[in-house]
């Protein structure tokens, strides 16, 4: 399942997720999530704490504030969770200009570094 949130606050402790996603659940309460960013297969999962308030509204709470500042989320940026029914989000994150952050651990990112990298060492001369 896939979904998207617009972060609205500048600085936010938690995060919510849709009422949808919940009932996709169907009754399972995890009480921990791991999430990571897309594209950096799995070199660096995020541990973050799950809480549900009184009304069945479920958070991302514990861990999700060191995630947002270690991929300096910031008001106005989209998220897309992928979740992938092993308590894992991959996440995507668009900045303001809707494009797709890149970031230094992303496997695209080293490819493209490995690829500049192999072309600058052909055009070495001997």
């Amino acid at each position: 399942m896939e979904f998207f949130t617009i972060i609205l606050e500048k600085s936010s402790s938690r995060q919510v997720l849709p009422d949808n996603f919940v009932k996709m659940l169907d009754g399972h309460r995890p009480q921990n999530m791991k999430l990571r960013q897309a594209g950096n297969g799995l070199r660096k999962l995020w541990d973050v704490e799950v809480v549900f308030d009184t009304d069945g509204s479920m958070y991302l709470d514990r861990g999700w504030k060191q995630f947002v500042r270690a991929y300096d989320l910031r008001h106005g940026y989209f998220l897309v969770f992928r979740y992938d029914d092993n308590a894992t989000f991959a996440v995507k994150v668009f900045d303001t200009t809707m494009c797709r952050r890149r970031y230094q651990d992303d496997d695209d990112a080293s490819t493209l570094c490995l690829f500049f990298l192999s072309i600058r060492l052909c055009l070495t001369p001997i």
